[in-house]
C-alpha cells in the first residue's frame, strides 16, 4: 500500500463468499448515516453468527423526508423525530 499497490482478497471457496457478503451487509449496517440506526454489538454478533444472511440496510440517501427517521432491530423499532426550531428574531 505504501508504493500504491491495491489490496486484494482472493476469494476461493463457495462459503467465501456468503462470509463476504455477511461481512460487507453488517459493515454496511455498523456505518448507518444516523447513529440511532446503527445495531449495537449484542445484535451485531447474532447477525454474524447466524446461518442466514442479515436484510440490507435501508439507504440513508434515498429519503425524502429529512424530519422523520426510524430503524428497526430485532423486532423493535426505534424512532427519531426531530422537533422543528422556528427562527426568531
Amino acid at each position: 500500500m505504501e508504493q500504491g499497490e491495491e489490496i486484494a482478497i482472493q476469494i476461493e471457496k463457495g462459503s467465501d463468499n456468503k462470509i463476504v457478503k455477511k461481512l460487507t451487509i453488517v459493515g454496511l449496517w455498523c456505518i448507518q448515516w444516523y447513529p440511532v440506526e446503527r445495531p449495537s454489538m449484542k445484535v451485531v454478533i447474532p447477525m454474524l453468527e447466524s446461518e442466514e444472511t442479515p436484510s440490507m440496510p435501508r439507504n440513508p440517501f434515498t429519503s425524502t423526508n429529512g424530519t422523520q427517521n426510524a430503524a428497526t432491530g430485532r423486532g423493535r423499532i426505534f424512532s427519531s423525530e426531530l422537533e422543528i426550531i422556528s427562527e426568531s428574531e
